[in-house]
């Protein structure tokens, strides 16, 4: 046998083996951590190029201060959506529940509360709320997630077309919500809430990194049985982590009356599917226990910059949700394939 006949399949072989890995890259990227940030990465840097020759007001300072104005309420929900997905689980009564805390606050303030004191019960209350309904009942009762914020997502609703007589609750001269939610600082071109948002942001971020409960967090998404034999009390992780999903309900209320002036009972409807949509985008695992809020904030970010490029080319609320709808699907599909790609 030559040299040439035994150097020819080698080679035949190492072709074959770099074939296969570029067939398998894509699979690599998709179960990597940083798969959904390279897919929603690259459409958002492609929307972003697009608008520049289309839309040539997207990078008028005006359009990016309200374009940062309008991450503050998405990326606070996303940020408490992200905590109940690692847990395997999911808020579907957020926007409720911001409307009910806004109602709250909108009681308080008309009825002679000061803004201050009111705004601390508002907070509060959603976190109470939070940890002694849906934290309850998901947690300690071990009731389903789904049915559970579900059936709260309506009842919270009822709850605020009653307390407000479905009338809108004028709130032109709380000087406290229109600073938190609609002013600037830095100049005038740095949004109040983006900075409030971006600091909650950090705050559980560096909870999730730094402290035991939030490696608790990841433990019971990933295995909650394995968790509880482990050690972890999981019922009150879960609970707690629902209660700051109230409490980033209620911080989100205050941004929403802020920017509207006003406290309308339906304020917060289909938010609950925006904050889901940019958190499944984003990476995080709808069976909990793995992902990131840094892809969260991606996923917000992307869907907020779509939203303002559509609104800025005239097109209807109606589309807006079509594509909002869309994108869910698709993020759940992609959640999809990367269990399978991890599981094979």
């Amino acid at each position: 046998m030559s040299n040439h006949q035994v150097l020819e399949p080698a080679a035949g072989r190492v072709a074959g083996g770099r074939a296969a890995g570029a067939r398998q890259l894509p699979r690599r990227i998709l179960e990597s951590q940083v798969g959904p940030f390279i897919g929603v990465g690259s459409v958002l840097v492609i929307l972003l190029v697009v608008e520049a020759f289309v839309q040539s007001n997207f990078y008028e300072p005006g359009n990016l201060t309200n374009l940062g104005r309008a991450l503050g309420v998405p990326l606070v929900l996303a940020a408490g959506m992200t905590l109940a997905l690692l847990t395997g689980g999911v808020d579907l009564s957020i926007g409720s529940s911001l409307a009910l805390s806004g109602t709250l606050y909108a009681k308080l303030y008309t009825g002679g509360t000061p803004p201050v004191p009111a705004l601390v019960i508002c907070l509060a209350f959603g976190l109470i709320v939070g940890f002694a309904i849906n934290g309850f009942l998901i947690g300690r009762l071990n009731m389903s997630f789904f049915v559970v914020t579900l059936g709260t997502l309506s009842l919270f609703r009822g709850i605020v077309y009653l307390w407000t007589n479905s009338e809108t609750i004028s709130m032109y001269e709380d000087s406290l919500t229109q600073k938190i939610g609609n002013e600037t600082t830095l100049g005038g071109h740095v949004p109040i809430a983006l900075l409030i948002a971006v600091a909650t942001v950090v705050a559980i971020y560096l909870m999730l990194r730094l402290t035991t409960f939030g490696r608790q967090i990841y433990a019971v998404g990933g295995n909650r049985e394995a968790a509880r034999l482990s050690g972890v009390r999981t019922d009150w992780v879960i609970a707690a982590v629902y209660a700051i999903t109230g409490l980033c309900a209620a911080l989100a209320a205050i941004m929403t009356i802020g920017r509207t002036a006003s406290v309308d009972p339906k304020m917060g409807e289909s938010l609950e599917l925006n904050a889901a949509a940019a958190v499944l985008l984003g990476g995080v695992s709808l069976s909990g226990g793995s992902g990131s809020i840094w892809g969260a904030v991606l996923g917000v970010v992307f869907l907020e910059v779509l939203a303002n490029a559509l609104a800025l080319a005239g097109t209807s609320t109606s589309w807006q949700l079509i594509v909002t709808g869309v994108i869910l699907v698709v993020a759940v599909y992609l959640d999809r394939l990367r269990a399978r790609a991890n599981q094979g």
